[in-house]
């Protein structure tokens, strides 16, 4: 089979396929390691997935940050949480460049079998029926790759979901982000923090341990707002930014970077910023898909339907996809039957409705800073139901888990003895 994108849903899912000794082909324009922007944050749920597959030494091996929970903060006010603990260990998200986590996928991948194939995707082919096969661009020209199934896991704006007629209109969500890694960051934090303003957020986070470790500085707007700011002068609207959400207390994301400066060496080309260094852009967001399986072929990752990037779930959603087509597509090729795929498209289609409400239901605070600020008082005690809020975005639990009345009741009732365990300013 021939799989598009050599990211973690595709390169996760050519490793289970390997392993079940299938031949799959593993196609992407670019070289590796390779940089992206990204949070750079693996939630505690995705880690599982990492442990099972025994790719968990390889990525402790990049020396990641090991972040134990998140905080909130929006015009001077907020509220911080960890993780809950499970079976008396407190989980945590282990944060790394996503160059390094998709390396340590990809490479496990080529162990297992996959052969990869540098190449640029121009059209799926058809023999009028189905799927069978791909029309790549690669520096000798064009080929064509053959096979009984093609995966696109092509991200965000995915050509085999193009081509199949799958790709939706563009949602209601648009936004767009810029991400350096700089370091100086003071002090070096243990959890991630997000900063809201009005149309803005801007994550903060460690990615990597050290004396001086390095962090991630993402920031996040309203694409529809801020768009031609960001087209014109990318610094500037980073500047921007940080004085839109500072609330001049030693937490503020200007505070925390004042002695910042770039981890990497900035490139020849690309938008840069003169104390962070390389800006990476991505956006806008919200890819909707009309199907993720169909005749021959099946999507996967950020090319079945992208996941707003506050709640930190993309990669989560990337490696539990794979592990579910991968044994989905093993079935169908083995049965020469469609109906294992068509489980992978009702699982797929039961998961993302429930991200997406909790998306929504998180989107509907942060959209709304003053909203935000105004129940910040009130979540800051109720800290059970912070925790419930953690295990659902750090994929520890269903994220209808949050959305049930006796989790929403937490917010009313005030907190029982013991309810602050991990729960902190």
């Amino acid at each position: 089979m021939v799989i598009a994108g050599a990211g973690p849903a595709g390169s996760a899912t050519a490793l289970l396929l390997a392993r079940r000794g299938l031949r799959v082909l593993l196609v992407d324009r670019a070289e590796f390691p390779r940089d992206k922007p990204c949070g750079d944050c693996v939630s505690p749920g995705a880690n599982r997935l990492l442990r099972g597959w025994g790719l968990w030494d390889a990525v402790l091996a990049r020396s990641p940050a090991l972040i134990d929970g998140w905080a909130i903060r929006c015009g001077g006010h907020g509220f911080a949480s960890r993780f809950p603990a499970t079976d008396g260990a407190r989980p945590r998200s282990v944060a790394l460049p996503r160059r390094e986590l998709d390396d340590v996928l990809r490479s496990a991948a080529l162990d297992a079998g996959a052969v990869p194939v540098l190449a640029d995707v121009l059209d799926v082919l058809y023999d009028g029926r189905r799927v069978t096969g791909l029309l790549c661009r690669t520096s000798a020209g064009t080929t064509t790759l053959r096979a009984r199934l093609v995966i696109g896991a092509d991200g965000l704006r995915s050509r085999v979901a193009r081509r199949v007629g799958a790709a939706g209109p563009a949602g209601p969500l648009r936004k767009l982000s810029l991400t350096a890694h700089v370091r100086g960051v003071r002090p070096a934090l243990v959890r991630g923090e997000m900063h809201v303003a009005p149309g803005l957020c801007i994550g903060i986070a460690p990615v990597g341990g050290g004396a001086d470790p390095v962090h991630n500085l993402t920031v996040v707007g309203d694409a529809r707002r801020f768009g031609r700011d960001v087209a014109a002068d990318p610094a500037r609207f980073v500047d921007r930014a940080l004085r839109d959400v500072d609330h001049g207390a030693a937490d503020s994301p200007a505070a925390r970077l004042r002695d910042a400066r770039p981890a990497v060496p900035a490139p020849a080309r690309g938008p840069r910023h003169p104390r962070f260094g390389a800006l990476l852009a991505s956006g806008p967001f919200d890819r909707p898909t009309r199907a993720v399986t169909g005749p021959g072929w099946a999507l996967v990752g950020d090319a079945a339907g992208y996941y707003d990037p506050f709640t930190g779930q993309g990669v989560h959603a990337a490696l539990a996809g794979a592990e579910l087509l991968a044994a989905c597509a093993a079935d169908a090729l083995e049965r020469a039957d469609a109906q294992p795929l068509h489980g992978y498209a009702r699982t797929a289609r039961r998961r993302t409705r429930s991200a997406r409400r909790l998306q929504w239901l998180v989107e509907s605070f942060v959209a709304r800073p003053a909203l935000l600020a105004g129940v910040s008082e009130r979540l800051d005690r109720a800290p059970a139901f912070l925790q419930g809020l953690l295990a659902a975005t750090g994929d520890l639990a269903a994220p209808a888990s949050i959305l049930r009345p006796e989790r929403l009741a937490q917010l009313v009732l005030p907190p029982r003895r013991g309810d602050a365990d991990g729960h902190d300013r």
